[in-house]
């Protein structure tokens, strides 16, 4: 069969965000001291003969400046506008780790599975006529997680690629079809009712078990739940407090993250609740929706918390919200909003709405804050983190 060359640059861009998903899910193996101190310097994609290589340099430049190199332009012209955005939005994904937690996370079955299917989409150049390709490409893999993660700035898709131990970073287009997949990326069917898989879905599963082994016996002065705007943000709400953000999040996986996560005997001094969005997608019934949020209010009330805070349903743009695909209709997310309002009001629990004002204009999110139309860009998160730190008591400070 063969792919139309945009259709492979499409793969490509696909992987690239399948590897900043996935990367927060896999950590070294003992053995990676063992490979040789290099950084990547290119990441080539391959498909049979065609090949395309962009200089590592080239997508540090773009993150910082968006300067756009000829070696990149050429990339990033088979990308629409809106794809463009997400690239860059992906390579600003800077996530600081509990290396702890991660090195538990490894020893995993879906740990090991999900490394494994992301090793054979990517080719480790090896001396050895003996050495298993797969194997030397998971290795790296795990190097390049651990030394990534270890980077002042955080483990990202950039840091990742530039603690890569050998010169290139090879993608063989032809083999990364199931790590799409397991990155929920491959192209399902546009009719298809949204639903809550979070906790059926393969980094669904690994995502909250790495926050089972991270809480374990902890303690945090602030802790946040909340769907996939809030799990963008990642640990940037200061020292003590823990980002329990889930993509794909609805008050029915809310309860069962609670409910796995108490277990674990972590205290939240203060608690923020950020959800809404997903439960108006996804159709869950009014009365559904308001016992779930009372369940998930007692619940986290059992971690020893003080305060908790609601924060409304975000709402999407216009035309996001005319695409059953994209989001729900404003009108669902509005109806949402006032069942938030009445459960706040019955449990004595404060909504938080003020500070995420400026995200909206008349209850839509303004076109400059969104990078699709239902997820806050870089500007839009700066909105919502400073409304966070607010409510947490903390002093705003801009992330590095």
């Amino acid at each position: 069969m063969t792919i139309p060359l945009f259709s492979v640059m499409k793969y490509f861009y696909r992987l690239l965000i399948c590897l900043s998903g996935c990367l927060i899910f896999l950590l070294l193996h003992s053995c990676f001291a063992l490979l040789p101190s290099l950084a990547a310097e290119k990441i080539v994609v391959r498909y049979g003969l065609f090949e395309q290589s962009l200089p590592v340099a080239d997508i540090r430049n773009y993150a910082e400046t968006q300067k756009v190199s000829a070696d990149l332009q050429s990339f990033l012209g088979y990308l629409s506008a809106k794809d463009k955005q997400k690239f860059q939005d992906t390579l600003q994904v800077k996530m600081s780790l509990d290396i702890a937690a991660l090195d538990k996370l490894i020893n995993t079955g879906m740990g090991k599975q999900i490394l494994s299917f992301a090793s054979q989409a990517t080719v480790f150049p090896t001396r050895s006529a003996i050495a298993r390709p797969d194997q030397g490409s998971i290795q790296a893999l795990r190097a390049a997680i651990i030394l990534g993660a270890k980077s002042p700035e955080g483990l990202g898709l950039i840091s990742f690629l530039e603690a890569y131990p050998s010169n290139q970073l090879v993608v063989d287009v032809s083999k990364i079809s199931k790590l799409i997949s397991m990155a929920n990326l491959s192209s399902g069917s546009s009719d298809a009712r949204p639903k809550d898989d979070v906790s059926s879905s393969p980094l669904g599963q690994i995502a909250l078990q790495y926050q089972i082994f991270a809480a374990q016996n902890k303690q945090f002065s602030g802790c946040l739940f909340g769907d996939s705007i809030s799990a963008e943000l990642g640990n940037t709400l200061g020292d003590g407090t823990f980002n329990f953000g889930l993509n794909g999040l609805s008050t029915i996986s809310l309860v069962e993250q609670l409910k796995n996560l108490i277990p674990t005997k972590v205290k939240c001094e203060k608690a923020i609740i950020a959800i809404g969005g997903n439960d108006a997608w996804y159709g869950i019934s009014d009365e559904l929706f308001s016992k779930n949020l009372q369940e998930a209010i007692a619940l986290v009330r059992t971690m020893g918390t003080k305060e908790i805070f609601l924060i409304p349903a975000f709402y999407s743009t216009v035309a996001a919200s005319l695409d059953p695909t994209v989001s729900a209709p404003l009108s669902k997310v509005e109806q949402i909003n006032t069942l938030i309002n009445q459960v706040g009001e019955t449990e004595k629990v404060p909504v938080a709405a003020a500070g995420l004002a400026p995200l909206y204009e008349n209850n839509v999110l303004k076109e400059n804050l969104t990078s699709d139309g239902d997820h806050l860009n870089a500007e839009g998160l700066k909105i919502y983190r400073e409304a966070l730190l607010q409510i947490l008591g903390k002093q705003v400070v801009q992330p590095n």
